[in-house]
């Protein structure tokens, strides 16, 4: 069977998409738009073998009643496959906000060499080795009562043009850190010039993101990432419940099982959504290497850091504890050669110092902070975003901590990044943030860039080295980070 890689140029239907009784305005940027299969999306998410054998499962984001598209393609060894795709259930409540779109998914059959969702072709495989990992997080339009970002203007807000640049990389795999869903407020009055096509919230749920939003925020903007690599996607705490849950769930969850894990109930006449709902920790492991000589297995353990509070440590962290004890007991018992630890939101990151005009403490998530504390010994590396900003850490005994938070989301201020006197979970005199948690010693080094960008991660020769290429929104190389020794350099 031959593929002819579909052409993403799209019949753009209107400002407005009406779909099953449904009204869903998309901003002009980010319209939504359909090829032969009515899709609005398709890629593969990197998923746990315990979901699908072949470690990747392919989505659809298609029109309400269009009727899920087929999965077809062929197998290296020659023989082609044709699969029915199965609709991935929405909660009951959701309602409007929803109704426009169904989301279809299937597991990719192991040895598939080529895949096709109607007539887009999406990413079929991972090769044997990996040795060209992209990554990137933080990246939706933001829209609130304190800032808006100028959606429709690619300098300003550039994840089209991040996505186009990822692509041109031709990574094995992208790692997405979380933070998709900005778009939580109506476009204030004063700033229709930025964003008055910008979806509003939906006024049937409690909740900010709604299919709209998520289109022109995430899934449009993202194809062309999409189109180059399978993708692993890590929620963030824009993908809380309260937030744009309900969407991560629907659309970029890899677990079958969590669709609903979001949904809405009425309680007492009112409609709320779930909170703390924390999603089991998952892991994946890789074969990477720049030669067969040098390849070695990496594990990758996702830890779901969606809530928690950033500045005090509270009842919460030892709620959160049992994600991290899960994934030490899996590195513990798979012993991998190499493992990274992935959370949105880092273990060891510090927040620009204009964010404290009265003092206190620059270093973030400290309910993550707590939580993780002393579970972190086998780890070479941490990645997250949540900060945005491009960063790097490095906290005596512990493991190198890389953020990666500049993808496309309003930056942090360009200064204001000192390396801290003391560590995590200490006030800036060195004493205890909390009697809950014993103070980090303080970092050996710390390195901080703010502009829009993403990296490109490599493996250097021999086990347990890597380097990490910072490239602009561009794609021009703005620095690079060696990870060695469970620490972290960059220049």
């Amino acid at each position: 069977m031959v593929f002819r890689r579909s052409v993403p140029a799209l019949l753009i239907v209107s400002l407005t998409c009406s779909v099953a009784g449904a009204t869903m305005a998309v901003a002009p940027g980010a319209m939504a738009a359909y090829v032969a299969t009515s899709s609005l999306a398709a890629f593969t998410l990197v998923a746990p073998t315990s979901e699908v054998p072949s470690g990747l499962l392919a989505r659809a984001v298609i029109a309400a009643g269009a009727g899920c598209p087929v999965l077809q393609g062929s197998t290296e060894a020659g023989t082609d496959f044709t699969l029915p795709m199965n609709l991935r259930p929405k909660p009951a409540l959701a309602g409007a906000a929803y109704a426009a779109v169904e989301v279809c998914e299937r597991g990719i059959p192991a040895g598939a060499s080529t895949a096709m969702v109607g007539s887009r072709v999406i990413p079929a495989s991972l090769p044997s080795r990996i040795d060209r990992i992209a990554l990137t997080g933080d990246s939706g339009c933001q829209v609130n009562s304190s800032v808006v970002q100028d959606c429709s203007n690619l300098s300003s807000w550039p994840l089209a043009r991040i996505s186009r640049n990822i692509a041109k990389n031709a990574p094995d795999v992208i790692i997405n850190l979380g933070d998709y869903l900005y778009r939580e407020s109506v476009c204030p009055p004063n700033d229709q010039n930025l964003c008055a096509s910008s979806p509003p919230p939906p006024g049937n749920l409690p909740v900010s993101g709604s299919a709209a939003s998520w289109i022109a925020d995430a899934l449009t903007p993202m194809q062309p990432a999409f189109d180059a690599a399978p993708i692993l996607m890590v929620r963030g705490n824009h993908e809380s419940c309260a937030r744009g849950g309900i969407g991560f769930f629907l659309f970029f969850s890899p677990q079958r099982s969590t669709a609903l894990q979001c949904a809405p109930s009425i309680v007492g006449g009112v409609v709320v959504v779930p909170s703390n709902d924390i999603t089991p920790t998952w892991h994946v492991t890789w074969q990477v290497g720049t030669s067969d000589a040098d390849s070695h297995s990496l594990t990758l353990e996702v830890v779901d850091s969606a809530y928690g509070q950033d500045g005090s440590v509270g009842a919460f962290a030892a709620a959160q504890r049992t994600s991290y004890v899960a994934a030490e007991n899996h590195v513990a018992k798979s012993q991998p050669d190499e493992a990274w630890l992935l959370t949105h939101r880092p273990i060891f990151g510090m927040l620009p110092t204009q964010f404290f005009p009265n003092g206190g403490s620059v270093w973030s998530s400290a309910d993550q902070a707590a939580a993780s504390q002393g579970l972190l010994g086998r780890y070479g590396l941490i990645l997250s975003s949540h900060l945005h900003v491009a960063q790097a850490v490095n906290i005596p005994g512990q493991p190198g901590q890389i953020v990666l938070g500049n993808g496309a989301t309003q930056l942090y201020p360009t200064t204001g990044y000192p390396t801290p006197t003391y560590g995590p979970l200490s006030q800036p005199d060195g004493s205890a943030l909390s009697p809950l948690a014993t103070p980090y010693p303080a970092p050996t080094g710390t390195w901080t860039d703010v502009r829009f960008g993403y990296a490109i991660a490599t493996p250097g020769k021999g086990s347990k080295s890597w380097s990490f290429e910072h490239q602009d929104d561009r794609g021009r190389i703005f620095a690079e980070c060696a990870v060695a020794r469970r620490a972290v350099n960059c220049q």
